[in-house]
């Protein structure tokens, strides 16, 4: 008589976003992976041959760039992974910064640790009196990356449904007027910054601890985010 079949069964462990995101943001270095200076940005192009990646769209690249910099729009990063280096410097901006925070975080969620973002963005380089190009260039493919796929997917599915405005609140009297309407505002910036002043009725939730304190921020209303400046607004 023949022996029974055995079956072995693998059960690989779930994949758990929000640890995954909590691994990203509990380790964000001071300075939030920004460059705020326009020289030291030119400086640390130039002195490391990096890759500078504008997020802004098709339209606004073609109208004028920062010399060198190849465009693949914000809600296409992850699907143009193969042309983003890891082991060469990266640096992000798009017209203000926002954006380019949000392409930051994205990234290195995923797994880039190479990536900073040039806050002051177009805005800044062109009020700086910076040369200016039209030339489109072409990405270099550096083949795909060795990353969690769960991770890419997760992105993407973020990335590619953002919508008109690029999840930005406006300015003061609109982020008020939606918080008079019922939006909950989350300070993102550390306990000290928060005492020593915040939005009326906002709730503090550092970015480095939003992950892990996930439970504080509703899902029964609109949220909006806000920090210093907006960098780390866009990253949370």
């Amino acid at each position: 008589t023949a022996a029974p079949e055995t079956t072995t069964t693998t059960t690989e462990a779930a994949f758990d976003l929000t640890a995954a995101v909590n691994d990203y943001l509990s380790a964000i270095p001071e300075g939030f992976l920004a460059i705020g200076d326009v020289q030291v940005f030119k400086d640390g192009v130039e002195a490391s041959s990096a890759v500078v990646i504008d997020v802004r769209e098709t339209g606004e690249y073609a109208e004028g760039h920062i010399p060198g910099a190849v465009n693949i729009p914000l809600r296409t990063v992850a699907q143009n992974l193969d042309k983003i280096p890891m082991d060469r410097q990266v640096y992000v901006y798009c017209k203000s910064g926002f954006r380019a925070a949000q392409a930051l975080s994205s990234l290195g969620m995923i797994g880039y640790d190479n990536v900073l973002s040039y806050k002051p963005g177009w805005d800044g380089w062109t009020e700086a009196g910076e040369e200016v190009s039209t030339t489109d260039e072409t990405a270099e493919v550096v083949g795909a990356p060795d990353v969690q796929p769960e991770l890419v997917a997760a992105v993407d599915d973020y990335l590619s449904s953002i919508p008109e405005g690029f999840n930005s609140a406006g300015d003061a009297a609109a982020t008020l007027e939606a918080a008079g309407a019922g939006s909950a505002l989350v300070d993102v910036r550390t306990a000290d910054e928060y005492a020593s002043g915040h939005v009326d009725g906002a709730t503090n939730v550092d970015i480095r601890s939003l992950a892990a304190s996930i439970d504080m921020i509703p899902t029964d209303s609109n949220v909006i985010s806000y920090c210093g400046s907006g960098h780390r607004a866009g990253m949370s």
